[in-house]
């Protein structure tokens, strides 16, 4: 594992003190300067210009400094994984955000608990920030085990190459998320022709996207507008501008100023649980009791 005097270096690097540095680990300041002059002598560098107005890094410091933090990381992040392995750990910890809140699963674990609890050692959930940004969405999809175990998501039937196992739960309906500020907006549903003169933001992936907007492309007098991706502030510009947005019915309660109306379609998106390809003993059987309740097939894809 990493050496624990980096601490020490990474803090002086950053407050270019070691008083402060030290104050900062809740150490004394000649503890601190113990440790970094001693792994200086150990690995025959020179980290730090001194000065009596303080310190900055040399050459090398800069180096070492910049390399250290994903030193730090892979450190913790092997650790945790060698603990989960070893059967230390006992929660199965699920990715959420504001997109992928993760409500099926939680709706779910008043029927999954007691099987839980029965389970040796005992599995309970631990929920865990999750980004909605792409990259770092999909960044945690390709490392899943590593910080999140799990992540509940709609996702294609045809076109998944994300490297992860999935078992389907049940399915979202695609809705119209119209703005309170929109005539449409007290409907109870919606047809194609209600649409006419409208702007509707959706995503240019495939998949049931792709199917709704071949379905709205028979109205000529509807205006598609493509969405890059999903995000927070999309769902604000649409709110302000009163233009419909193609939106889940799992986030009905998302936006304060966005109803969701059904479509008179009958258009559906698989949702379920994502995890990893090489899933820990506990995952295993987190998923299996998820899949006995809900009658899913874990799927390899």
């Amino acid at each position: 594992m990493y050496d624990r005097r980096l601490d020490a270096i990474l803090a002086t690097a950053q407050l270019g003190s070691f008083s402060r540095a030290a104050a900062q680990l809740h150490i004394s300041t000649p503890a601190l300067i113990k440790q970094v002059n001693g792994f200086e002598q150990e690995h025959r560098l020179t980290l730090f210009h001194r000065t009596r107005s303080g310190v900055t890094l040399t050459d090398a410091g800069r180096s070492l400094v910049a390399d250290a933090a994903d030193i730090i990381e892979e450190s913790d992040r092997a650790l945790r994984h060698a603990r989960r392995l070893e059967g230390c750990g006992v929660s199965i910890r699920v990715g959420v955000s504001l997109l992928r809140p993760a409500t099926a699963l939680l709706d779910l674990w008043p029927r999954l608990a007691p099987a839980m609890a029965a389970h040796h050692p005992p599995i309970r959930l631990e929920l865990v920030p999750l980004s909605d940004a792409p990259d770092g969405f999909l960044y945690e999809l390709g490392r899943l085990g590593d910080n999140v175990d799990v992540v509940v998501t709609g996702f294609s039937r045809d076109d998944w190459t994300n490297p992860c196992q999935t078992l389907q739960m049940a399915t979202y309906q695609l809705c119209m998320g119209v703005p309170l500020t929109n005539p449409l907006a007290n409907r109870a549903r919606l047809t194609i022709d209600d649409l006419s003169g409208q702007r509707v933001h959706l995503p240019q992936f495939g998949g049931v996207m792709e199917e709704a907007r071949k379905y709205l492309t028979r109205n000529t007098d509807i205006e598609l507008v493509n969405l890059e991706r999903y995000e927070f502030d999309v769902f604000n510009e649409c709110a302000q501008s009163g233009d419909l947005l193609l939106a889940k019915s799992i986030w009905s309660n998302f936006h304060p100023s966005i109803r969701l109306i059904p479509m008179d379609w009958d258009i559906t998106v698989p949702y379920g649980l994502l995890y990893s390809q090489h899933p820990t003993p506990l995952v295993r059987d987190f998923v299996a009791a998820v899949a006995e309740l809900t009658g899913g097939v874990p799927r390899n894809p």
